[in-house]
């Protein structure tokens, strides 16, 4: 029995005895020594003995569900006993990677492997990631993988070409958040040249989170894409980055989309100045803002470099 099982079993005994109806009680013999609250050894033992006998039979009964031919059966097994927190549960959910099974039990079986925490199962996760056609069962063990902290950054640049758009996102925006050296190429590659405007989203965030100021002509460039939400990720990436130096790229974005709040909030977040803009204003009141935002650059912003 693992040292996990064998101290819940001590605090379940330690509770049963303290809980314990007794109508009753037998006084025991007077103990100078003994302090109020103390509980017997003796006590204990019994108590954990029947714990144990209780949880060994709840245990079989477990497997015998794990094993059942109803799929449903299997599935609520599988999700409790991810909860359970035994390493003995972990070699019985293995074999639910194995044979001809469902998506639901793949993926079920995924979580609960990672919910675990025992990377005895991370082989198998790898081998699902790599390998299995359905991009749901992937990101599940994707999602465990990350759970167990088994991704590594080779990993996440095995995904960041993947045909399934979720999981190159995620691997893409995960790769923002590691010191990985080859990550800014990849994120900015990607928010270049990549087709998918989701996936351009993704790789600007990561950018933002990489933390590499090296990358904000990448961000600025990304200023003018066609698609409004990477324009606000590039922005709000160019603002966590703190390069005072793209005000007046931030200008000239919001100049071109003067109704964007979004970028009239990156503006003031990144030069604590908000140059009397009025997203409710009329047009004129707008641009004259954004003119006076570019004065102040000339006469204040560009001096501060």
């Amino acid at each position: 029995m693992g040292h996990l099982r064998s101290a819940s079993l001590l605090l379940v005994a330690s509770f049963a005895v303290m809980m314990a109806e007794d109508p009753a009680p037998t006084p025991a013999p007077a103990d100078a020594t003994a302090q109020p609250g103390d509980i017997d050894p003796a006590a204990i033992l019994a108590a954990a003995r029947k714990a144990d006998y209780f949880y060994q039979a709840h245990f079989h009964e477990l497997v015998k569900q794990l094993n059942s031919p109803d799929e449903e059966t299997r599935l609520k097994a599988i999700t409790y006993a991810s909860r359970l927190q035994d390493p003995q549960v972990v070699p019985l959910l293995l074999p639910h990677f194995d044979g001809d099974r469902s998506v639901a039990e793949l993926t079920t079986t995924c979580y609960a492997i990672g919910r675990t925490g025992n990377p005895a199962g991370i082989p198998s996760l790898r081998r699902l990631l790599d390998t299995h056609p359905d991009r749901d069962v992937r990101i599940a063990a994707m999602d465990a993988m990350e759970s167990l902290k088994a991704m590594r950054p080779d990993d996440y640049m095995g995904r960041t070409k993947d045909e399934d758009e979720d999981i190159a996102g995620i691997a893409l925006t995960d790769l923002g958040t590691l010191a990985y050296d080859k990550a800014g190429d990849q994120l900015a590659a990607g928010l270049a040249h990549d087709h998918r405007g989701f996936i351009r989203r993704q790789c600007a965030i990561g950018l933002g989170r990489l933390g590499d100021k090296s990358r904000v002509n990448d961000l600025r460039d990304a200023l003018g894409d066609a698609d409004p939400m990477v324009r606000r990720f590039a922005a709000e990436a160019l603002v966590k980055l703190q390069d005072l130096a793209s005000t007046p790229f931030l200008l000239m974005a919001l100049e071109s989309e003067i109704d964007s709040v979004d970028m009239a909030h990156c503006l003031k977040l990144l030069t604590d100045q908000d140059f009397g803009f009025d997203v409710h204003g009329t047009n004129l009141e707008r641009r004259e803002a954004i003119d006076r935002g570019f004065k102040w650059w000339t006469d204040v912003g560009a001096k501060k470099l």
